[in-house]
C-alpha cells in the first residue's frame, strides 16, 4: 500500500468524484501492484468547525498521521488482499513534507518513503503561509524535520529541483544534513533545471518513484517504460501498446 498525503493545509482531495490529478497516481500505481490511499484527515474542510480547525497552530501534526495509520489498518481488516506490513508514503511539496515525517515518527509502520520538495522546516518557508496556519512563530521550530530525521527506519527517497523558488533546496539539504549527523542511509535526487512543481511532473523523477516502490516495498525488479509522448509533462508508460498501463514482466 502507499499513502499519498498533502497536508496543504486545508485542501480536500476525497470527493465524490474521482481525480486521478491529486491522489498519488494512482492509476499507475495500481498497475504496479500497490493500492493508493489519499485520505482527508483531521485538518481538513468539508465536515464540521472542530474537524476543520484540528490542525491550526499545531501544522507538525496537521495532516494527523495517526488518522492515517488507523485508515489503512481499517482498510485492510475490510480487504484482505491489502497487505498494512508494507505501507510506502510520497508525497510534494506538503506531501513531501508528510511523507517525510511520517518516515521519521512512525518508523514501526512506514516502510519506504519518497519526499519531493518537501518544505521540511516552516520558520524557512513563506512567512505569510507559516502565519496564516500555524499561528504564532513560537511553535514553528517543532515543524521541522530535520528535528526527528535521526530516527529513520526504512528507506527513503529524497528529491527537489534545483531551481525551486517556492520551497528552496535548502529545505531538503538541511534534512540531508540532519540524516548525514546521525549516519543514516538515504536516497537522494536533485533534478537540475527543475522549479517546484516542474520536478514532480519531470518523467525521470516519475520513473524514479514508482522504480522505488517497486524495488524495496514490493521486492521485485521494476518494469520496463517507454515514454507515450515525447514530452516533459508526460510521464512514463509501462510496455504494453494494447493497455498503456500494463507492464511487460
Amino acid at each position: 500500500m502507499v499513502d499519498n498525503p498533502y497536508p496543504g493545509p486545508q485542501t480536500q482531495r476525497a470527493l465524490a468524484a474521482f481525480s486521478n490529478a491529486f491522489t498519488g497516481q494512482p492509476e499507475a500505481l495500481a498497475a504496479l501492484g500497490f493500492a493508493v490511499v489519499a485520505l482527508d484527515e483531521r485538518g481538513t474542510p468539508g465536515r464540521d468547525k472542530a474537524f476543520h480547525d484540528a490542525s491550526h497552530g499545531d501544522h507538525g501534526e496537521a495532516w494527523h498521521v495517526e488518522d492515517h495509520v488507523a485508515a489503512i489498518r481499517q482498510l485492510a481488516a475490510r480487504y484482505p488482499w491489502l497487505d498494512a506490513g508494507r505501507v510506502g508514503v510520497f508525497g510534494s511539496s506538503g506531501g513531501g513534507f508528510a511523507a517525510a515525517r511520517a518516515m521519521f515518527t512512525r518508523p514501526d509502520f512506514y516502510r519506504v518513503g519518497v519526499s519531493i520538495s518537501g518544505n521540511h522546516d516552516w520558520r524557512h518557508y513563506i512567512p505569510a503561509w507559516s502565519h496564516l496556519y500555524l499561528g504564532k512563530a513560537g511553535r514553528w521550530a517543532d515543524v521541522d524535520n530535520a528535528r526527528v530525521a535521526e530516527d529513520l527506519r526504512g528507506r527513503l527517497l529524497l528529491v527537489h529541483g534545483e531551481l525551486d523558488d517556492n520551497v528552496l533546496p535548502s529545505q531538503t539539504l538541511r534534512v540531508v544534513d540532519a540524516l548525514i549527523a546521525a549516519d543514516k542511509d538515504f536516497d537522494l535526487l536533485v533534478v537540475l533545471g527543475e522549479h517546484h512543481a516542474s520536478c514532480t511532473a519531470n518523467p525521470y523523477v516519475t520513473r524514479r518513484v514508482w522504480d522505488y516502490f517497486v524495488r524495496h516495498l514490493l521486492g521485485a525488479t521494476p518494469p520496463e517504460y517507454v515514454p507515450s509522448i515525447p514530452s516533459r509533462s508526460t510521464g512514463m508508460n509501462r510496455t504494453d501498446e494494447a493497455a498503456p498501463t500494463q507492464a511487460r514482466h
